[in-house]
C-alpha cells in the first residue's frame, strides 16, 4: 500500500471515529472511572473505598514526616487501613510516627501507631478493626532520645462511617 493511501485511510478512519464515537468506550468495563469524591461516607458496608493523604508532622529544619494509604471497607463490616509512612530528611534522633484511632459508636477506642526511622523507603502498615464510626490519622515524630512523640500534626478524619445521615 502507497505510504499517501495509507495515510489517506488513516485519516478517514480517525474522522469517522471522532464523527460517531467509539461504542466500546461508552461500556462501564472500558470507561475512565469518574473520580472519586475525597468524602469520608459510606452507605452500606462494603462499599467504603477511598485512599487518603499525604498528611504531615510538623517541621523539625526542613523536614517533615508523612503518611498516606487507603480505607475501605468489607462485607464484613471490618475497616481496612493500609499505607505508608515516609520519614525522608529528618536528624537520627527523630523517627516517623503516625498514629492511628479507631472509634467505635460506643466510644471505645483502638489505638494503633507505625513507625519509620531512617531515610530509605518506607514503613508498611495494615490494621483492621470491626464495626468501627470513625477513624483518625495523625502523623508526628517520635524523639528517640526522650522515648516519645514530638512535633505532631493535627488528627485528620479519614473515615466517618456515618457522616452521609447526620448522626452524631
Amino acid at each position: 500500500m502507497r505510504p499517501s493511501t495509507r495515510t489517506f485511510l488513516g485519516l478517514t478512519a480517525a474522522t469517522a471515529v471522532l464523527a460517531l464515537g467509539v461504542p466500546a468506550l461508552a461500556s462501564p468495563a472500558l470507561a475512565a472511572p469518574a473520580a472519586a469524591p475525597r468524602t469520608a461516607a459510606v452507605v452500606a458496608s462494603g462499599d467504603y473505598d477511598e485512599y487518603w493523604g499525604y498528611h504531615y508532622s510538623k517541621y523539625d529544619d526542613d523536614s517533615r514526616a508523612k503518611a498516606k494509604g487507603h480505607v475501605w471497607t468489607d462485607d464484613d463490616d471490618r475497616v481496612h487501613l493500609q499505607g505508608r509512612l515516609y520519614d525522608p530528611h529528618s536528624p537520627n534522633r527523630l523517627c516517623g510516627y503516625a498514629q492511628f484511632k479507631f472509634e467505635t459508636h460506643d466510644g471505645d477506642e483502638k489505638n494503633y501507631w507505625a513507625r519509620k526511622c531512617g531515610s530509605s523507603g518506607y514503613a508498611p502498615f495494615h490494621f483492621t478493626q470491626h464495626e468501627i464510626d470513625n477513624l483518625q490519622v495523625r502523623v508526628c515524630y517520635w524523639d528517640r532520645h526522650e522515648g516519645r512523640k514530638t512535633l505532631c500534626g493535627k488528627w485528620r478524619y479519614i473515615y466517618e462511617a456515618d457522616a452521609d445521615n447526620g448522626e452524631e
